[in-house]
């Protein structure tokens, strides 16, 4: 899971915000507007950012929504690669037209975290 031009774990944090989670979030992984995980319906369930910690329903978290962050990986990932939303806010690959974020590191299986570079949601 190397970083850019780190082989550590590595992010650029510049700006964040709490929300109120409406849904059980796990650590390192994509949140929506209304709290809970993104989808492709857009509007509030469009990735807003990541989240830094674990949240339960009406718990407070803060969420990533500047430059960069780790992310948890569904699957394998190539350094460079957009990357979109998968289940339950993991990232996989997406494409140029369905993406928040691009890969500024590689991950090579499930479970491991990367680092992304934090995009506005862009749906086909």
């Amino acid at each position: 899971m190397p970083s850019q031009n780190n082989t550590g774990r590595q992010f650029d944090k510049t700006h964040a915000v709490t929300l109120v989670a409406t849904a059980a979030l796990a650590a390192h992984r994509f949140a929506a507007y209304d709290g809970g995980y993104p989808t492709i319906a857009g509007g509030a369930k469009d990735c807003q950012g990541v989240t830094e910690t674990a949240a339960e329903i009406g718990d407070a978290v803060s969420v990533v929504t500047g430059y960069s962050y780790l992310v948890e990986a569904e699957a394998a990932i190539a350094f460079g690669a957009y990357v979109k939303v998968g289940t339950d806010g993991k990232a996989v690959t997406g494409s140029a037209a369905d993406h928040c974020g691009r890969a500024l590191g590689a991950a090579t299986q499930a479970g491991q975290l990367i680092e992304v570079q934090l995009y506005k949601h862009v749906h086909a």
